[in-house]
């Protein structure tokens, strides 16, 4: 796997390139049911790349999240695809790659955009590659965001919509996870359970969830931290399942909204998202009206 930088610059340099994700908190779509975690890192990165200013991180108040497109990753083990522009702040005339890169030097946060799946029988390949990259470019912890089939849920509630969390490391021992707000192992954001242990058997109950067990096992052998951000859910329109798990995942990495010292302390405001103008697309054309005359 090689990474191509957007600034010239870097292109020369391995050790440059590879300085960009020191110390990084990586992000990346575990290509799993429904597509949700490509749809939430849409929406993460469409709002960071047109309103960063107006975010903060909880732990640095005076620093914006700005966003920017650093570059792209390449992989023999996943399609070289090429498509229009997906956010607004770009320009028309800009390309849409596959495994995209966009940072926030900021509070080191990286995420890699991957819109289409790894080639048939290739999928060790890519998730030990992808792995060993991440490695060697010294990035502090690997994180998947994706769904997983809803049809093995047996919740109390099941008109719910926890974000589960499945980790390789124990976060009460491990201080690189510390910039994670109300990280438990095994555990439901929202709801209250006991910690499991730190085993495979995390994923016994969970089908669907694309590269994520896959990137758990490697990382767990190579020594790298990983967290699996997941939420249960069904194919068809999973536009609100994508912007409720962007919700839970502003909290979890601590961006917040700027607000004016001025202003009381009420209930958090509704984040401003900005929906990804690609997103008119994701159900194809309205049927022809002359179909029903």
């Amino acid at each position: 796997m090689e990474f191509y930088p957007c600034d010239a610059a870097y292109a020369a340099d391995a050790a440059a390139c590879a300085a960009l994700f020191a110390h990084n908190v990586v992000l990346l779509p575990a290509i799993s049911n429904a597509n949700l975690g490509q749809l939430t890192l849409d929406l993460v990165i469409s709002t960071l790349l047109q309103d960063g200013k107006t975010f903060m991180l909880a732990m640095s108040p005076n620093q914006g999240v700005e966003l920017r497109k650093v570059g792209h990753l390449l992989s023999e083990a996943a399609p070289p695809i090429a498509g229009s522009a997906a956010f607004a702040k770009q320009s028309p005339h800009d390309l849409c790659l596959n495994l995209e890169v966009y940072q926030s030097n900021e509070i080191k946060l990286t995420i890699i955009q991957q819109r289409a799946p790894v080639f048939p029988g290739r999928v060790h390949a890519f998730v030990k590659e992808f792995v060993e990259w991440a490695i060697k470019s010294k990035v502090s912890v690997l994180c998947a965001v994706g769904g997983y089939d809803d049809m093995l849920r047996h919740d109390h509630n099941m008109m719910s919509r926890p974000v589960r969390t499945i980790c390789s490391f124990d976060p009460r021992k491990n201080s690189c996870l510390a910039r994670f707000k109300n990280l438990t192992i095994g555990s439901d954001v929202g709801e209250t359970n006991g910690a499991s242990s730190l085993s495979n058997n995390q994923w016994a109950s969970v089908r669907g969830a694309g590269l994520a067990p896959l990137l758990y096992a490697q990382c767990g052998e190579q020594n790298l931290p990983f967290v699996a951000w997941l939420m249960s859910c069904a194919e068809g329109n999973n536009v609100p399942d994508a912007i409720a798990m962007t919700t839970q995942l502003f909290h979890i990495l601590q961006i917040e909204m700027k607000t004016a010292t001025s202003m009381p302390d009420t209930m958090p405001p509704t984040l401003p998202l900005a929906i990804p103008p690609s997103w008119n697309q994701l159900f194809g054309r309205d049927p022809d009206v002359s179909l029903y005359l």
